[in-house]
């Protein structure tokens, strides 16, 4: 099978999108979600700018979920990468919004990674909203590559 594009959309592209992408190539390469692990993934930002690390809290509530995202570095939403993407998730309507106003073509192919709410920005919050931002990705995201494995 060839492999699937996935690319995680947040707003900066350091904190909601490096962890969806970092927890969904664990949750794939360790057979915690049934279905093909053949699978590219990427993240980036709807107003990112370029080579910026994730945040220091969003590295350690992953390093706390058993996932490195410490060599993670931004990059910005880009026409080429929507048209990469198979699946593009955002983490906000307003990514969604983003996505679709780039490329208006995209809107078979864009979800919500929460389809009843938006997940809230952790930026400049404690080490504790981070972590609980983690465990609740992580928990979508089980639901989410369920839902794309049929």
């Amino acid at each position: 099978m060839n492999a699937r594009t996935l690319l995680f959309v947040c707003t900066g592209n350091t904190c909601r999108s490096p962890m969806a992408e970092g927890l969904a190539r664990h949750l794939l390469a360790h057979g915690l979600v049934p279905g093909d692990r053949n699978w590219q993934i990427q993240s980036a930002g709807a107003w990112a700018s370029l080579g910026s690390p994730a945040t220091p809290e969003a590295v350690e509530a992953m390093r706390r979920l058993d996932v490195d995202i410490s060599t993670h570095r931004s990059q910005p939403l880009t026409r080429d990468l929507i048209d990469w993407a198979a699946i593009i998730i955002g983490m906000s309507q307003a990514h969604i919004d983003q996505v679709l106003s780039m490329n208006p073509a995209a809107r078979g192919k864009v979800i919500r990674l929460d389809p009843e709410r938006d997940i809230e920005d952790p930026i400049g919050r404690s080490q504790d909203v981070y972590d609980q931002t983690a465990r609740l990705i992580r928990r979508l995201l089980e639901t989410r590559l369920k839902e794309l494995a049929r």
